[in-house]
């Protein structure tokens, strides 16, 4: 079957991959941003001043019913955890997926990399992506300068993270919090998807490249390109994902994930099964670029 042109697969593109965005801030797609720092020019001359972190491997926490052993020692009020940040001319947030307790108290250090001056703004998704006054946020972040917030994450989520300097929240600048431990959802619904982050990179392969999901289950698939190479992560029935066939409805993708960037895609798995992701960037899924979903 002839593979669709990036161009026809267009509107497929903006139902799967930046729904969740638009439909949580009232965007419109016909709104033309007044950029601040226009992304853009070559990565390499880009990179000159913003050099993007690795990303730190965040763990995936399957549906289970035992307790959860955490990654980390969740904070408090009285000491809070530190997580630390990057922002960059870009436009990403590095990492873009947090992890963090129920009810526990994290300080956001937010290291500025480049020129672009940038703003972290965190609280319950639909306020953070609708620049919600009163959100908690630190605004004004310059070249090399660091921010700092503190914030409790009271209840269940979901939580997300922005920055809504001109244009840059439109561009993609935004992040997700991965509640995990007692309290936090095991289950994700379509109202409250589980968060499951996947990593990919110049080695042509996912991280993780198995996923436990929960007959029924909707999961916020939160994609992040540490690498160099432009990836594209598809998720469906394993057969149609095989076959490259994107529909936007029974098999969901997001294309063209840049070097250093974050992207979502949020999938119910009602059916029977058997379910896959995959990337078929020019070369990509034949030498291994592919993962599988296990039902439970």
């Amino acid at each position: 079957m002839q593979r669709p042109s990036r161009f026809q697969r267009a509107p497929i593109l903006l139902a799967a991959t930046v729904a969740v965005l638009l439909a949580a801030c009232g965007t419109s797609t016909n709104t033309t941003p007044a950029w601040t720092f226009t992304p853009g020019g070559t990565q390499a001359a880009v990179a000159a001043t913003a050099q993007p972190s690795t990303p730190t491997a965040v763990p995936t926490i399957v549906p289970t019913s035992e307790p959860t052993v955490l990654p980390f020692t969740p904070g408090t009020k009285d000491a809070p955890r530190v997580v630390e940040l990057t922002a960059d001319d870009l436009l990403n947030f590095t990492p873009g997926v947090v992890q963090a307790a129920v009810g526990e108290t994290v300080t956001f250090k937010i290291h500025n990399l480049g020129k672009a001056v940038h703003e972290f703004m965190i609280g319950p998704l639909t306020d953070a992506f609708a620049d919600t006054e009163g959100t908690p946020e630190v605004a004004d972040i310059g070249p090399d300068q660091v921010g700092e917030l503190t914030f409790t994450f009271d209840g269940t989520g979901p939580f997300a993270f922005a920055c809504h300097a001109p244009g840059h929240f439109e561009h993609g600048m935004a992040g997700y919090i991965q509640l995990v431990g007692p309290g936090a959802p095991t289950v994700g619904t379509k109202e409250n998807p589980r968060v499951v982050w996947v990593n990919m990179d110049d080695t042509l392969m996912f991280m993780p490249d198995s996923i436990a999901v929960a007959r029924g289950e909707t999961i916020r698939f939160v994609l992040t390109n540490s690498g160099t190479a432009v990836h594209e992560f598809q998720v469906g029935p394993a057969d149609k994902v095989a076959a490259d066939q994107v529909d936007g409805v029974v098999v969901l993708e997001a294309d063209e994930l840049d070097a250093g960037s974050t992207h979502v895609v949020d999938y119910t798995f009602d059916g029977d099964g058997p379910y896959a992701y995959a990337c078929h960037e020019p070369g990509h899924y034949e030498a291994g670029m592919k993962g599988v979903i296990n039902l439970e």
